[in-house]
């Protein structure tokens, strides 16, 4: 279906948009032609026959696309357009995937040495200084609108109060809850989000022993 001048064009397309085209699988037979990125489901393929092409593409989790093309130049501008948008899909982290992995390494699941019970007075004033700390630390190191340094704020309030009433386990996961969907409501950076999330980790480490040190 394609002459080596127009797989050609593909490859160029994939390297004219900062991908790696040793990433990408490029199957194709008289009938029909397929590329596959290896790191992800995205792919595109081509059907029909010259001069009357039959395309579906996907992106992601994006579905599946079909479009029709009636001439070479067209479809390779769209096939820009698709390594386009599986560039900016690949280089989108998946927030809330991450949020899952990253409570996993907080401990939200692994209650095997810790009981539910009730934080000493002594404990109570170390989360408020560690709170407080951890409010200092992200007003200095990162770019926080007024707004989200208040929603901060409020946050770390809230949990503060509740280690008085919560007992280790349900304030572990409350403060899991509120950090990680401050850092999503915040939108920051991945490199942020994962700097903070180490330092919730590290903040709270030391009344959690089965949590992982860092």
């Amino acid at each position: 279906m394609l002459q080596k001048f127009q797989r050609n064009y593909i490859f160029k397309a994939i390297q004219e948009v900062g991908l790696d085209p040793g990433q990408f699988d490029l199957a194709y037979s008289e009938s029909e032609v397929r590329i596959k990125h290896r790191l992800s489901e995205s792919y595109y393929f081509i059907g029909g026959r010259p001069g009357d092409y039959a395309v579906k593409s996907l992106v992601g989790d994006g579905g599946e696309r079909p479009h029709q093309f009636y001439s070479w130049e067209p479809l390779i501008s769209h096939i820009s357009l698709w390594l386009q948008v599986l560039k900016k899909d690949l280089n989108t982290p998946d927030l809330w995937a991450e949020l899952q992995r990253e409570a996993v390494l907080l401990g939200a699941g692994s209650d095997e040495l810790t009981e539910n019970t009730p934080f000493t007075l002594d404990e109570q004033k170390e989360i408020a200084g560690r709170c407080q700390e951890l409010a200092t630390y992200a007003r200095h190191t990162y770019s926080l609108s007024p707004t989200q340094m208040q929603v901060l704020d409020a946050k770390l309030d809230y949990l503060v109060k509740a280690s008085g009433r919560l007992g280790r386990i349900d304030w572990r996961n409350a403060f899991v809850g509120a950090m990680l969907g401050f850092i999503l409501a915040a939108a920051l950076p991945p490199e942020s989000a994962r700097d903070i999330l180490l330092t919730l980790l590290r903040a709270i480490g030391g009344l959690y022993p089965e949590l992982p040190n860092v």
